[in-house]
Protein backbone atom coordinates (compact mmCIF):
# COMPACT_ATOMS: atom_id res chain seq x y z
CA UNK A 1 0.00 0.00 0.00
CA UNK A 2 2.84 2.33 1.18
CA UNK A 3 4.85 1.55 -2.13
CA UNK A 4 2.20 2.72 -4.00
CA UNK A 5 1.95 6.14 -2.36
CA UNK A 6 5.48 6.27 -2.79
CA UNK A 7 5.32 6.61 -6.50
CA UNK A 8 3.18 9.47 -7.32
CA UNK A 9 1.41 8.16 -10.42
CA UNK A 10 -2.04 8.06 -11.94
CA UNK A 11 -2.69 4.67 -9.36
CA UNK A 12 -2.90 6.20 -6.42
CA UNK A 13 -6.32 6.46 -4.61
CA UNK A 14 -8.75 8.92 -6.06
CA UNK A 15 -9.69 11.67 -4.38
CA UNK A 16 -13.23 13.55 -4.74
CA UNK A 17 -12.86 17.19 -2.74
CA UNK A 18 -16.41 18.59 -2.24
CA UNK A 19 -17.32 22.53 -1.59
CA UNK A 20 -20.04 23.73 -0.22
CA UNK A 21 -20.80 27.03 -1.39
CA UNK A 22 -23.46 29.81 -0.55
CA UNK A 23 -22.84 33.42 -1.70
CA UNK A 24 -19.24 33.07 -1.84
CA UNK A 25 -17.47 33.62 -5.19
CA UNK A 26 -15.08 35.72 -4.79
CA UNK A 27 -13.54 32.93 -2.20
CA UNK A 28 -15.04 30.31 -4.39
CA UNK A 29 -12.82 31.28 -7.46
CA UNK A 30 -9.73 31.13 -5.62
CA UNK A 31 -9.90 28.26 -3.95
CA UNK A 32 -11.29 25.81 -7.14
CA UNK A 33 -8.15 27.98 -9.10
CA UNK A 34 -5.73 26.71 -5.89
CA UNK A 35 -7.28 23.65 -6.13
CA UNK A 36 -6.53 22.41 -9.58
CA UNK A 37 -2.88 23.41 -9.56
CA UNK A 38 -2.62 20.40 -6.88
CA UNK A 39 -0.08 17.82 -7.92
CA UNK A 40 -1.93 15.02 -7.15
CA UNK A 41 -2.99 12.73 -10.77
CA UNK A 42 -5.93 10.97 -9.40
CA UNK A 43 -8.67 13.74 -8.37
CA UNK A 44 -11.77 15.31 -8.82
CA UNK A 45 -13.63 19.05 -7.69
CA UNK A 46 -17.14 18.76 -6.26
CA UNK A 47 -18.84 21.94 -6.02
CA UNK A 48 -22.39 21.99 -4.38
CA UNK A 49 -23.61 25.69 -4.48
CA UNK A 50 -26.50 26.38 -2.06
CA UNK A 51 -28.77 28.60 -4.55
CA UNK A 52 -26.14 30.98 -4.48
CA UNK A 53 -27.58 34.31 -5.69
CA UNK A 54 -24.23 36.56 -6.14
CA UNK A 55 -23.51 34.59 -9.58
CA UNK A 56 -21.20 32.10 -7.63
CA UNK A 57 -21.71 29.13 -10.34
CA UNK A 58 -21.82 31.13 -13.88
CA UNK A 59 -18.49 33.46 -12.50
CA UNK A 60 -16.99 29.22 -11.97
CA UNK A 61 -18.21 28.47 -15.25
CA UNK A 62 -17.00 31.56 -16.90
CA UNK A 63 -13.40 31.03 -15.44
CA UNK A 64 -12.71 27.38 -15.66
CA UNK A 65 -14.96 26.27 -18.37
CA UNK A 66 -15.71 22.50 -19.04
CA UNK A 67 -12.80 21.39 -16.84
CA UNK A 68 -12.64 17.16 -16.61
CA UNK A 69 -12.00 17.98 -13.11
CA UNK A 70 -14.69 20.46 -11.98
CA UNK A 71 -18.36 19.37 -11.53
CA UNK A 72 -20.96 21.98 -10.28
CA UNK A 73 -23.99 20.79 -8.49
CA UNK A 74 -26.77 23.43 -8.61
CA UNK A 75 -29.27 23.03 -5.58
CA UNK A 76 -32.39 24.93 -6.10
CA UNK A 77 -32.37 26.36 -2.25
CA UNK A 78 -30.36 26.71 0.33
CA UNK A 79 -29.94 22.70 2.12
CA UNK A 80 -27.27 24.11 4.16
CA UNK A 81 -23.62 22.86 4.79
CA UNK A 82 -24.04 19.36 6.20
CA UNK A 83 -26.70 18.03 3.76
CA UNK A 84 -24.50 19.93 0.88
CA UNK A 85 -21.95 17.63 1.85
CA UNK A 86 -23.69 14.68 1.47
CA UNK A 87 -25.28 15.43 -2.10
CA UNK A 88 -21.33 16.16 -2.91
CA UNK A 89 -20.41 12.96 -1.50
CA UNK A 90 -23.04 10.89 -3.56
CA UNK A 91 -22.24 12.35 -6.14
CA UNK A 92 -18.52 11.76 -5.60
CA UNK A 93 -16.63 8.47 -7.13
CA UNK A 94 -13.63 8.70 -5.26
CA UNK A 95 -12.14 6.53 -2.10
CA UNK A 96 -11.49 9.30 0.03
CA UNK A 97 -13.49 12.45 0.31
CA UNK A 98 -12.14 15.61 0.88
CA UNK A 99 -14.32 18.69 2.46
CA UNK A 100 -13.20 21.75 2.23
CA UNK A 101 -14.94 25.37 2.58
CA UNK A 102 -14.86 27.75 -0.35
CA UNK A 103 -13.05 30.40 2.14
CA UNK A 104 -9.81 28.53 2.11
CA UNK A 105 -7.08 27.33 -0.54
CA UNK A 106 -3.78 25.23 0.07
CA UNK A 107 -0.85 26.72 0.66
CA UNK A 108 1.22 24.47 -1.85
CA UNK A 109 0.75 21.75 -4.39
CA UNK A 110 1.13 18.68 -2.29
CA UNK A 111 -1.18 19.09 0.49
CA UNK A 112 -3.33 16.06 -1.00
CA UNK A 113 -0.62 13.75 -1.12
CA UNK A 114 0.16 14.26 2.79
CA UNK A 115 -3.78 13.63 3.65
CA UNK A 116 -3.95 10.35 1.85
CA UNK A 117 -0.61 9.30 2.65
CA UNK A 118 -1.72 9.26 6.34
CA UNK A 119 -4.89 7.37 5.68
CA UNK A 120 -3.21 4.56 3.45
CA UNK A 121 -0.66 4.48 6.44
CA UNK A 122 -3.45 2.86 8.57
CA UNK A 123 -6.95 1.62 8.36
CA UNK A 124 -7.19 2.44 11.75
CA UNK A 125 -7.60 6.21 10.95
CA UNK A 126 -11.17 6.99 9.72
CA UNK A 127 -11.11 10.94 9.56
CA UNK A 128 -7.64 13.24 9.04
CA UNK A 129 -7.30 17.25 9.30
CA UNK A 130 -4.94 19.55 7.39
CA UNK A 131 -3.37 22.15 9.29
CA UNK A 132 -5.81 25.27 8.78
CA UNK A 133 -3.44 28.67 9.17
CA UNK A 134 -4.97 32.14 9.72
CA UNK A 135 -4.76 33.88 5.94
CA UNK A 136 -3.94 37.32 7.81
CA UNK A 137 -1.04 35.62 9.64
CA UNK A 138 -0.35 32.54 8.25
CA UNK A 139 2.53 31.99 11.12
CA UNK A 140 -0.84 31.53 13.67
CA UNK A 141 -3.21 28.78 13.44
CA UNK A 142 -6.85 28.01 13.28
CA UNK A 143 -9.47 26.12 15.22
CA UNK A 144 -7.95 22.54 15.87
CA UNK A 145 -10.34 20.25 17.83
CA UNK A 146 -7.86 18.98 20.57
CA UNK A 147 -11.04 18.03 22.61
CA UNK A 148 -14.01 18.82 23.76
CA UNK A 149 -15.25 20.78 26.99
CA UNK A 150 -18.44 18.89 29.15
CA UNK A 151 -20.67 20.96 26.98
CA UNK A 152 -19.33 20.38 23.64
CA UNK A 153 -16.99 23.14 23.18
CA UNK A 154 -13.68 22.50 21.27
CA UNK A 155 -10.57 22.97 23.69
CA UNK A 156 -9.10 24.82 20.58
CA UNK A 157 -5.50 25.93 18.57
CA UNK A 158 -6.92 29.43 17.65
CA UNK A 159 -4.00 31.97 17.22
CA UNK A 160 -1.14 29.82 18.54
CA UNK A 161 2.25 29.70 16.53
CA UNK A 162 1.87 26.95 13.33
CA UNK A 163 5.38 26.05 14.22
CA UNK A 164 4.15 24.22 17.56
CA UNK A 165 2.33 21.70 15.43
CA UNK A 166 4.70 19.41 13.27
CA UNK A 167 3.62 16.27 14.25
CA UNK A 168 0.62 13.69 13.27
CA UNK A 169 -0.86 12.98 16.05
CA UNK A 170 -4.64 12.35 17.55
CA UNK A 171 -7.75 14.82 17.44
CA UNK A 172 -11.20 14.45 19.06
CA UNK A 173 -12.58 16.03 16.11
CA UNK A 174 -12.05 17.07 12.74
CA UNK A 175 -12.67 20.62 10.88
CA UNK A 176 -14.62 20.60 8.19
CA UNK A 177 -12.93 23.27 6.78
CA UNK A 178 -10.46 20.86 5.33
CA UNK A 179 -11.00 16.92 6.29
CA UNK A 180 -10.52 13.86 4.65
CA UNK A 181 -12.65 10.81 4.79
CA UNK A 182 -12.30 7.44 4.03
CA UNK A 183 -15.85 6.68 1.68
CA UNK A 184 -16.73 3.43 3.41
CA UNK A 185 -16.00 5.36 6.82
CA UNK A 186 -18.37 7.85 5.87
CA UNK A 187 -21.11 5.90 4.76
CA UNK A 188 -20.64 3.50 7.88
CA UNK A 189 -21.46 6.56 10.46
CA UNK A 190 -24.25 7.54 8.27
CA UNK A 191 -22.51 11.08 6.69
CA UNK A 192 -23.45 14.17 8.04
CA UNK A 193 -26.44 14.64 9.75
CA UNK A 194 -28.35 16.93 7.71
CA UNK A 195 -31.05 18.55 10.33
CA UNK A 196 -27.56 20.80 11.59
CA UNK A 197 -27.44 22.72 8.40
CA UNK A 198 -24.65 24.34 9.54
CA UNK A 199 -22.27 24.33 12.85
CA UNK A 200 -21.23 21.86 14.83
CA UNK A 201 -21.96 19.08 12.27
CA UNK A 202 -18.55 18.30 11.68
CA UNK A 203 -17.94 17.31 15.10
CA UNK A 204 -20.67 15.24 15.06
CA UNK A 205 -19.39 12.79 12.52
CA UNK A 206 -16.01 12.93 13.89
CA UNK A 207 -17.65 11.45 17.23
CA UNK A 208 -19.72 8.75 16.10
CA UNK A 209 -16.17 7.38 14.00
CA UNK A 210 -14.75 7.62 17.17
CA UNK A 211 -17.63 5.83 18.96
CA UNK A 212 -17.14 3.29 16.12
CA UNK A 213 -13.49 2.98 16.82
CA UNK A 214 -11.74 5.26 14.49
CA UNK A 215 -9.01 7.17 14.82
CA UNK A 216 -9.40 10.85 13.89
CA UNK A 217 -6.01 12.44 12.80
CA UNK A 218 -4.02 16.08 12.71
CA UNK A 219 -1.87 16.12 9.60
CA UNK A 220 0.63 19.40 10.30
CA UNK A 221 2.42 18.49 7.15
CA UNK A 222 -0.77 19.37 5.08
CA UNK A 223 -1.49 23.36 5.19
CA UNK A 224 -4.57 25.16 4.59
CA UNK A 225 -5.13 28.63 4.47
CA UNK A 226 -8.52 30.25 5.96
CA UNK A 227 -9.94 33.36 5.36
CA UNK A 228 -12.67 32.96 7.26
CA UNK A 229 -13.10 35.17 10.75
CA UNK A 230 -14.16 34.66 14.09
CA UNK A 231 -17.30 37.31 13.33
CA UNK A 232 -18.39 34.93 11.06
CA UNK A 233 -21.84 33.54 11.63
CA UNK A 234 -22.79 35.55 14.30
CA UNK A 235 -26.47 36.75 13.35
CA UNK A 236 -29.86 35.06 15.06
CA UNK A 237 -29.94 32.34 11.81
CA UNK A 238 -26.52 30.84 13.24
CA UNK A 239 -26.80 31.40 16.73
CA UNK A 240 -30.37 29.11 16.49
CA UNK A 241 -28.25 26.73 15.09
CA UNK A 242 -25.25 26.54 17.28
CA UNK A 243 -27.75 25.75 19.95
CA UNK A 244 -29.60 23.42 18.53
CA UNK A 245 -26.72 21.44 17.10
CA UNK A 246 -24.49 21.53 20.41
CA UNK A 247 -27.70 19.85 22.35
CA UNK A 248 -28.05 17.70 19.46
CA UNK A 249 -24.69 16.22 19.80
CA UNK A 250 -25.26 15.97 23.36
CA UNK A 251 -28.39 13.79 23.02
CA UNK A 252 -27.03 11.56 20.46
CA UNK A 253 -23.78 10.46 21.24
CA UNK A 254 -23.12 10.75 25.32
CA UNK A 255 -24.31 7.72 27.71
CA UNK A 256 -26.69 8.56 29.78
CA UNK A 257 -24.85 8.22 33.04
CA UNK A 258 -22.73 11.79 31.32
CA UNK A 259 -25.77 13.39 29.14
CA UNK A 260 -28.38 14.14 31.74
CA UNK A 261 -25.88 16.38 33.80
CA UNK A 262 -24.15 17.86 30.45
CA UNK A 263 -27.50 18.46 29.19
CA UNK A 264 -28.96 20.04 32.72
CA UNK A 265 -25.95 22.60 32.54
CA UNK A 266 -26.21 23.33 28.96
CA UNK A 267 -29.36 24.40 29.07
CA UNK A 268 -29.04 26.37 32.05
CA UNK A 269 -26.14 28.03 30.59
CA UNK A 270 -28.13 28.92 26.98
CA UNK A 271 -31.14 30.19 28.94
CA UNK A 272 -28.15 33.01 30.63
CA UNK A 273 -26.59 33.47 27.37
CA UNK A 274 -30.60 34.73 25.72
CA UNK A 275 -30.56 36.63 28.90
CA UNK A 276 -27.44 38.36 28.15
CA UNK A 277 -28.77 39.47 24.46
CA UNK A 278 -31.76 40.79 25.88
CA UNK A 279 -29.91 42.70 27.90
CA UNK A 280 -27.73 43.62 24.59
CA UNK A 281 -31.34 44.30 23.66
CA UNK A 282 -30.29 41.74 20.96
CA UNK A 283 -34.19 40.35 20.93
CA UNK A 284 -33.71 38.31 17.83
CA UNK A 285 -30.69 36.80 19.33
CA UNK A 286 -32.19 36.08 22.04
CA UNK A 287 -35.08 34.34 20.78
CA UNK A 288 -33.02 32.09 18.36
CA UNK A 289 -31.41 30.91 21.38
CA UNK A 290 -34.07 29.66 22.87
CA UNK A 291 -35.80 28.26 20.06
CA UNK A 292 -32.43 26.19 19.63
CA UNK A 293 -32.37 24.66 23.09
CA UNK A 294 -36.07 23.85 22.65
CA UNK A 295 -35.44 22.24 19.95
CA UNK A 296 -34.64 19.18 21.54
CA UNK A 297 -38.00 18.94 23.05
CA UNK A 298 -40.20 19.65 19.41
CA UNK A 299 -37.19 17.07 17.86
CA UNK A 300 -37.27 14.66 20.29
CA UNK A 301 -38.74 11.94 18.26
CA UNK A 302 -36.17 12.28 15.38
CA UNK A 303 -32.97 12.77 18.14
CA UNK A 304 -33.78 9.96 19.95
CA UNK A 305 -33.77 7.20 17.00
CA UNK A 306 -30.93 8.49 16.16
CA UNK A 307 -29.43 8.34 19.69
CA UNK A 308 -30.66 4.46 19.90
CA UNK A 309 -28.87 3.60 15.98
CA UNK A 310 -25.33 5.24 17.34
CA UNK A 311 -25.83 3.99 20.95
CA UNK A 312 -26.74 0.43 19.80
CA UNK A 313 -23.81 0.17 17.47
CA UNK A 314 -20.87 1.94 19.37
CA UNK A 315 -17.45 0.02 19.80
CA UNK A 316 -16.22 3.03 22.13
CA UNK A 317 -17.16 4.17 25.97
CA UNK A 318 -17.61 7.06 26.67
CA UNK A 319 -15.09 7.03 29.55
CA UNK A 320 -12.43 5.62 27.13
CA UNK A 321 -12.41 9.41 25.41
CA UNK A 322 -12.73 11.24 28.85
CA UNK A 323 -9.51 9.12 30.03
CA UNK A 324 -7.54 10.32 26.91
CA UNK A 325 -8.37 14.14 27.77
CA UNK A 326 -10.69 14.14 24.42
CA UNK A 327 -13.70 14.53 26.19
CA UNK A 328 -13.44 16.70 29.62
CA UNK A 329 -15.95 17.37 32.75
CA UNK A 330 -15.16 21.40 32.86
CA UNK A 331 -16.96 24.15 31.15
CA UNK A 332 -14.23 26.26 30.99
CA UNK A 333 -14.36 26.58 27.02
CA UNK A 334 -17.90 26.96 27.09
CA UNK A 335 -17.64 30.08 29.46
CA UNK A 336 -15.16 31.68 26.77
CA UNK A 337 -16.85 31.05 23.96
CA UNK A 338 -20.48 32.56 25.33
CA UNK A 339 -18.80 35.48 26.86
CA UNK A 340 -16.41 36.20 23.69
CA UNK A 341 -19.59 36.01 21.36
CA UNK A 342 -21.96 38.23 23.83
CA UNK A 343 -18.96 40.77 23.64
CA UNK A 344 -18.63 40.41 20.08
CA UNK A 345 -22.66 40.68 19.58
CA UNK A 346 -22.12 43.89 21.72
CA UNK A 347 -19.49 45.79 19.54
CA UNK A 348 -22.18 45.26 16.53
Amino acid sequence: MMATMLKKDEHCPSVSTIIVNFNGKELLESCVGALLATKYPNFEIIVVDNASTDGSVRSLEKMFGVHSKLKIVENQENLGHAEGCNIGAREAKGRYFVFLDSDTEPKDEDWLWELVRVMESDESIGVAQAKVVLAEDPRRLDYVCMGIDALGTWTATYGLKEEELEENFEILAASSGCCIVNRDVFYEVGGFDSDYFIYDDDTDLSLRARLLGYRVLLVPSSVIVHHGSVMRGIDQNTVYHSAKNRICTLLKNFEFRNLWWRFLVLSFLMSMVSVGFLVLKKSSEAKATLKGLLSSMTGFRSIWVKRVLIQSRRRVRDFELIDKGFIRNDVQPTLQDFRLKLRLMSMR
